[in-house]
């Protein structure tokens, strides 16, 4: 039997996983406005959007891993969904809130959460994917040796 800890039985539900890349964005956010900037590269402000753009890529990651563990799948799809759409009307106040600017004056960062969007449909296949295939070999050697 393994012995799950209970920090990460709590980062199971999408939901906890939103709150923690939200809560890890507004940290950092306000760190980026105390850190000086050289804004050669970028627009002035918009740090807190490259910021919050990190921090939803990390949610996506994260949310696809722990779907490789998840039974049933389509109440934690739903539930993923409805966080990470949250997450993005989240992450685009907080970062106007701060930058005063909306998405578009401060570069590409539409497309880039266009696409950040795609590839969370994408790991998340392809991950559930992965697991069923694991699951179709372990049935198909559990034949084998006689054990079902």
């Amino acid at each position: 039997m393994q012995d799950t800890s209970k920090y990460i039985m709590l980062f199971i539900k999408p939901l906890n996983q939103a709150f923690l890349a939200a809560g890890l964005m507004v940290v950092f956010t306000l760190v980026d406005l105390i850190m000086p900037h050289n804004n050669v590269l970028f627009e002035v402000n918009a740090g807190t959007w490259i910021v919050s753009t990190a921090m939803i890529f990390c949610y996506v990651i994260l949310n696809a891993v722990v779907a490789i563990r998840i039974e049933p799948i389509l109440p934690y799809w739903r539930n993923s969904v409805y966080a990470y759409v949250g997450l993005l009307i989240f992450a685009y106040g907080w970062s106007w809130l701060l930058s005063g600017k909306h998405i578009d004056d401060v570069g590409s960062f539409r497309w880039l959460w266009l696409v950040l969007t795609l590839v969370y449909m994408v790991f998340f296949s392809i991950a559930r994917s992965i697991k069923r295939i694991v699951d179709i070999a372990i049935k198909q050697d559990k034949k084998l040796r006689g054990e079902e």
